[in-house]
């Protein structure tokens, strides 16, 4: 029912967009189809994400419960996944989850993720510790996250309007957000299907709505 009502603003929100919005002189990117993101295909455009030396993947990232967990990261409520990272290293490492890195489906047809905020986990020597990792839902019409998905690690996204968005967000407390709006806000780019010409509207409605969302 909140995804219904989440995706019954969105629409109301793209709807008001008027053809005689543009984006102004000031640093607003055009928000144009993401590839990987919404209902858009191909590939994530971003940087490769590389686990530091001396941290490896074991298995899978899967939607499956593992346990015990060493550490629960994340705020989002759609892509909630399991990894298991494992210290090969002398010595402690610290791992950072960034802002924009993404969770890609392995079968397609589940919900690709997104990171809306950085996280630092730091990782013993020899030590294999089970992650929760929370993360926004990067496609809105597509299944949340289930006990048999499996996943990849994505690029950290770098598409301007995901860019700009993430910076927009980068000193609120998403973790006190409880009604889930972040969600919402991310739909509005990730899933956005207006002209290009409307950006500065939406951008307007985003700025809103990320505006109620309490500072860190």
């Amino acid at each position: 029912m909140r995804k219904l009502l989440m995706m019954a603003f969105i629409g109301l929100a793209l709807f008001s967009c008027s053809k005689k919005d543009k984006v102004d002189g000031n640093d607003e990117p055009p928000i144009n189809p993401i590839p990987g993101l919404g209902e858009t295909a191909g590939d994530i455009p971003g940087t490769a994400f590389v686990l530091p030396q001396g941290i490896v993947l074991e298995g899978a990232i899967t939607g499956e419960s593992l346990n015990p967990l060493c550490k629960e990261v994340g705020t989002g409520r759609f892509v909630d996944v399991y990894l298991i990272l494992k210290n090969t290293a002398s010595a402690a490492v610290n791992v950072t989850l960034p802002a924009g890195l993404t969770l890609k489906s392995v079968s397609g047809e589940d919900q690709n993720g997104i990171l809306a905020d950085s996280y630092d986990i730091s990782i013993a020597q020899g030590t294999a510790c089970i992650i929760k990792l929370n993360a926004y839902c990067a496609n809105a019409s597509k299944h949340p996250s289930s006990y048999t998905s499996r996943y990849t690690f994505g690029p950290i996204c770098n598409a301007p309007a995901i860019t700009y968005l993430l910076k927009l967000l980068k000193n609120k407390d998403l973790s006190k957000d409880e009604d889930h709006s972040a969600q919402g806000i991310i739909w509005m780019i990730t899933d956005n299907t207006t002209a290009s010409e409307n950006s500065g509207t939406v951008w307007k409605l985003v700025k809103e709505q990320i505006a109620l969302l309490p500072n860190k």
